[in-house]
């Protein structure tokens, strides 16, 4: 059976650029929200936060209780939380403040927004998996509600955090086009990053387009 695969879309030669939303000011409680932001953090003391380089060694930075950082991306694994606060990631605990730009303003940014499941952890669907805005219904408390035909018991839904989703573009690719992958690239099951590489798509292969491009990822097939 074919098996398709996720890969980033900077592997191939070609990329096309695509319409976003007019960059106008978006304010949220007294602060300017930017795209991709989740919300802002701050610490109850004075602490020094760590990011890794590339050569394994480590830089810190000391950040001061009451000043507020806006924070991107979000995971969420192993009972953990932690949040990407420019190059630096903070693991949640007791010092960490940390206050969420609602989904319906993060949604804002895009044209045709799709809700990434970044929690290993929730047990509903899959980490990876992903929503249309017409799957979802966004609750006033932080939650977000997926409800769905139980056949003959009815409707279920399950909720989720609002946190739980990364938010991206859904961007259509024409089914069928031809790319040679440039370099060696890491083909996933899931639009995400972090996820499981589950084979390595060599230089000069020949793959196509199966559809969506997700979060930079694009579906493709080595045989169609």
């Amino acid at each position: 059976m074919k098996k398709i695969f996720i890969v980033l879309l900077v592997a191939f030669v070609f990329a096309a650029v695509n319409p976003t939303k007019s960059e106008a000011k978006v304010m949220y409680d007294g602060a300017e929200v930017v795209k991709g932001q989740t919300g802002k953090m701050t610490f109850k003391k004075d602490i020094k936060v760590y990011k890794k380089n590339s050569d394994g060694t480590f830089d810190s930075l000391m950040v001061k209780r009451n000043n507020f950082f806006k924070t991107y991306e979000i995971e969420k694994y192993d009972g953990k939380t932690f949040y990407q606060m420019g190059q630096y990631r903070v693991q949640a605990t007791d010092l960490v403040v940390f206050k969420e730009v609602p989904i319906e303003i993060r949604s804002s940014f895009y044209n045709d927004p799709i809700y990434i499941n970044i929690n290993r952890d929730n047990g509903m669907g899959s980490y990876g998996y992903y929503f249309l805005r017409y799957q979802l219904t966004f609750l006033d408390n932080g939650h977000v509600d997926h409800c769905f035909s139980d056949g003959d018991e009815g409707t279920d839904c399950d909720r989720y955090l609002s946190t739980d989703f990364k938010i991206t573009e859904r961007i259509e690719r024409k089914y069928g086009t031809r790319y040679e992958i440039t370099k060696n690239a890491e083909g996933k099951g899931v639009p995400l990053k972090e996820s499981k590489t589950e084979k390595i798509m060599e230089k000069g292969s020949i793959v196509f387009v199966k559809g969506l491009e997700i979060n930079g990822y694009i579906y493709v097939t080595d045989d169609l």
